[in-house]
């Protein structure tokens, strides 16, 4: 189950951005509960009881079995061998889901008062068995241009070139929940997904740090960060 972790994420970052930016540190799992998929996306195999009227049409995560509660593993094997209580999902939407997202509303808010123009790094990591080629670095989530500006991600893209990275966009993640929720390049409200290639940092079969890389890695983020705040 740790493979569907976004592992180690938050240390390529911290450094960078703890003094200086604003930011939402999930403290849980993303297999324990998803804060980057829609809150209704719930699976019905998994429940003892559910309402059948969600009103949500887009089920195509749930489907796959990775709704805001996942069923699977990122190997697809069952995570659980009972059903889970209507108790037990309000709890972690409760506790968990609800809480990061008011706090990330609440900066959205605070820092678009003070500033023009923001932007919002949405940070994951992915496996490098899933890429269409091993060697990619980071893919961008743009939601097909529709949560940033096409010429601020244009420069940002730039950036992550000059620092040597190998980028590729919306393939095979065009962004989750929070790029399509939060993202309004028209209100001036840009949010970019990053995941960044685990093969890149990490050991992935002991998921154990390669302190080097992570280093090196953190070093052309802090570098990015900043060249990119400028453009603000």
């Amino acid at each position: 189950m740790r493979m569907s972790e976004d592992i180690y994420v938050d240390e390529l970052w911290m450094n960078i951005i703890e003094n200086n930016f604003s930011y939402v540190k999930a403290l849980f799992p993303r297999i324990y509960v998803d804060v980057n998929r829609h809150p209704l996306e719930l699976d019905q195999k998994m429940f003892s009881s559910l309402t059948t009227n969600l009103n949500f049409k887009d089920n195509s995560k749930v489907n796959l079995g990775i709704g805001v509660i996942p069923r699977l593993s990122v190997y697809g094997n069952e995570i659980y061998n009972t059903l889970l209580t209507r108790t037990i999902i309000r709890k972690r939407l409760l506790d968990h889901y609800f809480p990061y997202h008011k706090i990330l509303k609440r900066y959205i808010k605070e820092v678009k008062a003070v500033h023009k123009e923001i932007l919002i790094f949405d940070c994951h990591s992915m496996p490098s068995g899933g890429l269409f080629d091993k060697d990619i670095d980071i893919v961008m989530g743009t939601n097909y241009s529709k949560a940033i500006s096409k010429s601020l991600f244009t420069s940002i893209k730039d950036v992550f070139l000059n620092e040597k990275f190998k980028v590729a966009v919306n393939t095979p993640y065009s962004g989750g929940y929070i790029s399509k929720y939060y993202g309004n390049p028209k209100k001036k409200i840009n949010v970019l997904q990053i995941e960044i290639n685990r093969k890149k940092y990490i050991n992935e079969k002991l998921l154990s740090r390669n302190i080097f890389k992570m280093k090196d890695i953190s070093s052309r983020f802090e570098s990015i960060i900043y060249k990119v705040n400028e453009m603000f």
